[in-house]
């Protein structure tokens, strides 16, 4: 992928570092504009990291006049979207406002986000600093895409696949974060949402069952959105009505259901056909009788059934659906207690609902009882309590066991005074196995890659209890996280910060 003559008429003249010799333009691989400031300017200290696959991103090379090198490469264009083992992408292509690498060199707070140290670090008269038209050159370059010297993109060869992808919700930031599941790089920012001023706050994605598209819910914008997973493109949005949650497709990706995550509005449910993303049928439900606040959901494969938690109330409600007809047909209601008379309860607070492979049961956390309660799917009978870590919210399967983010689980002597741990269960035979802490802050989404056996959980990291990469200021809130887990030995491979309020997330493995 190309992108030409992207600094036609900047005719900016750029006074270099007089100590060193780097090599300029196609040399280093950057455009000769954007070379004079990171090569000259930046390179005699940043010039000792590799090109990805190395973990401590460091090639050995030593610029002519350099000193010794750092872990963070700007002498090269194939290795600036890197960074310091990866943690944070020093410049994430199309997204200027999220690449940190300005928040290093900015040292005006009226012009955008700061981090500290400030860099390059200034002498007595800051005089050594970039200028704002230096970083006014950086901008709008990683605003066309960050192009090499000879017009190709970053991640060029990422956009003919969507295999190997995780899609991050950013909630706060109304972004959907594209991470590499062979190397943890951030890749990509995909903006959603329609409204400038407003944040529509992305909170679940699904992807289709083709691995070409990803489907988000936009539970502030009353909206799902459509994307395609190798460019990134948007096909379609379909308003939905307010707070919609989240979406399960059919096994065959032509239609879906959507819960809406409301006691007030009278749709609790709709029916989706998403190759033209039209709305076949909604569930209205104006006094919340039939499915009292609805979170979470489970689909069969043929679209006959959907499981909904009813998260205000004591019960699950089973809807029958013709989908040859596109209607919702009727619905029975199955208590979390058996004998139990389905209600109002803010005891137990279903909240997600996840089916197991086998075709055995499936299992429900709930959030205020802080347990996961599971039940057989011939019968829908209740076969097993398992306690949890406090506040269950979603939940992964992979090779027999679930995992369960546990939002607001407090282990002081374990993780200070960060809140979250993920409860591990086993699934064949139904019982708790282990907790996990010492993550991040506040769990969200959560899946596992089963090519390399790797747990991705997504954080909200609320007030940057984990802390960021470098100290930051000018942002509305504290960077989201990424944590990759190894499985079974449960140790951290990989960090990654990403924007607001990390949510919702799916891979394409």
């Amino acid at each position: 992928m190309r992108f030409t003559n992207w600094a036609a008429g900047i005719g900016l003249v750029v006074v270099g570092c007089k100590q060193e010799k780097p090599v300029l333009g196609s040399a280093s691989g950057y455009p000769e504009p954007v070379a004079r400031i990171l090569v000259q300017r930046c390179a005699g200290c940043h010039y000792g990291a590799s090109t990805g696959s190395d973990p401590d991103h460091s090639h050995g090379r030593l610029l002519e006049g350099g000193t010794s090198p750092t872990r963070l490469n700007l002498a090269r264009w194939d290795s600036l979207f890197y960074g310091y083992r990866g943690e944070v992408a020093p410049v994430v292509p199309f997204s200027p406002e999220w690449s940190h690498l300005l928040w290093q060199v900015n040292w005006d707070s009226t012009r955008g986000p700061t981090a500290s140290p400030l860099m390059p670090p200034p002498l007595p008269d800051s005089s050594n600093l970039l200028t704002p038209a230096d970083i006014q050159l950086l901008r709008t370059w990683i605003a066309q895409g960050a192009p090499n010297a000879q017009g190709e993109l970053p991640w060029s060869a990422r956009r003919t696949t969507g295999r190997r992808k995780a899609f991050v919700c950013a909630a706060g930031s109304d972004l959907v974060a594209v991470l590499d599941l062979d190397t943890y790089h951030v890749m990509h920012y995909i903006p959603v949402g329609i409204y400038p001023t407003a944040v529509e706050s992305p909170h679940y994605i699904q992807i289709s069952p083709d691995g070409r598209y990803f489907y988000v819910t936009l539970i502030a914008g009353a909206a799902i959105e459509k994307y395609r997973t190798d460019t990134y493109e948007k096909v379609g949005r379909v308003e939905v009505g307010s707070d919609p949650a989240h979406i399960e497709l059919s096994g065959d990706g032509r239609l879906a259901v959507v819960t809406h995550f409301t006691t007030t509005q009278p749709v609790k449910l709709t029916l989706l056909d998403v190759e033209r993303m039209q709305v076949l049928d909604e569930l209205r439900d104006p006094t919340g009788q039939i499915v009292a606040r609805p979170h979470g959901l489970w689909v069969t494969r043929d679209l006959r059934y959907a499981y909904v938690t009813a998260n205000a109330g004591n019960y699950l409600t089973k809807i029958e659906i013709d989908p040859s007809r596109g209607r919702f047909v009727d619905f029975t209601q199955v208590p979390l207690v058996p004998g139990d008379l389905p209600q109002p309860d803010s005891r137990w607070g279903p909240y997600q609902i996840l089916a197991e492979p086998t075709g055995l049961y499936y299992f429900v956390s709930c959030d205020a009882a802080n347990q996961v309660r599971v039940f057989r799917r011939r019968d829908d009978s209740l076969v097993a309590v398992i306690p949890t870590a406090s506040a269950p919210k979603l939940m992964a399967y992979h090779n027999g066991l679930v995992y369960v983010a546990c939002l607001k689980a407090s282990a002081p002597a374990l993780q200070g005074e960060k809140l979250g741990a993920i409860t591990v269960i086993d699934a064949q035979n139904p019982r708790l196995l282990t907790h996990l802490y010492g993550l991040g802050h506040l769990p969200r989404g959560l899946s596992v890659d089963p090519v390399k056996s790797t747990l991705v959980v997504s954080f909200e990291n609320v007030a940057g209890t984990d802390p960021p990469h470098h100290p930051q200021a000018g942002l509305p809130g504290a960077p989201g996280k990424v944590y990759f887990v190894q499985i079974p030995s449960f140790q951290t491979q990989a960090v990654r910060e990403i924007p607001l309020n990390g949510y919702g997330l799916a891979l394409v493995p």
